[in-house]
């Protein structure tokens, strides 16, 4: 038997199970990068547990060079936090913003995924409203709704539900951090009241 002949044997009698290790190691990889979010114990609706009440917006530490939370980030942006739990009722975010200050929001669900996120220029004459609901809340919300006006909120599915919305404003200057906080702080983030109110 040539050298050649040898190795064309050895891969026809171990070839199907190294091909098999490499499958359910790619599987298993796979699979636990998919489970990570749901298994972690500090995922970001844990963090934001923490350091946010439910319904309420609460500012989140500054970015500093020593660390903590949040990482990465510009120490001139002022974030804000506002933990949903829809089981409650439909949630109603409501801000006047101002064109001169960058705001920012994005809608998280419980696991963190991003569903929704919009800026500023999302603002109908300086103002933002929004309805943040499940699908029998937003039929509750519909049910009501006259046939002669369109509604004046967005309205936005949350696909579960407990979540969060995160706000950013950047302050230009230095100065300007105090009245960038104040800003963020007067977003509103409440229960809304009973459908059709």
């Amino acid at each position: 038997m040539t050298r050649r002949e040898a190795i064309l044997d050895w891969i026809a009698a171990n070839g199907p199970w190294a091909a098999g290790v490499l499958i359910v190691a790619g599987i298993v990889h796979i699979v636990s990068i998919l489970a990570m979010p749901r298994l972690a114990p500090r995922d970001a609706f844990a963090r934001m547990e923490r350091l946010a009440p439910a319904h309420r917006m609460t500012l989140l530490p500054a970015a500093s060079p020593e660390g903590g939370s949040p990482p990465f980030e510009d120490p001139a942006l002022v974030q804000g936090v506002c933990r949903y739990d829809l089981a409650a009722g439909p949630v109603r975010l409501r801000a006047e913003l101002s064109s001169d200050v960058l705001t920012l929001f994005s809608f998280h669900a419980r696991f963190g995924q991003l569903y929704y996120s919009m800026t500023d220029r999302s603002a109908t004459r300086g103002k933002l409203d929004v309805l943040l609901v499940t699908p029998a809340q937003l039929e509750a919300v519909e049910a009501n709704d006259s046939e002669d006006e369109l509604p004046q909120e967005l309205r936005i599915l949350a696909p579960t539900l407990q979540g969060f919305i995160l706000a950013r404003a950047l302050a230009e200057r230095a100065g300007d951090l105090d009245e960038t906080r104040k800003r963020v702080m007067a977003i509103g983030c409440a229960l809304a009241p009973a459908a059709g109110n």
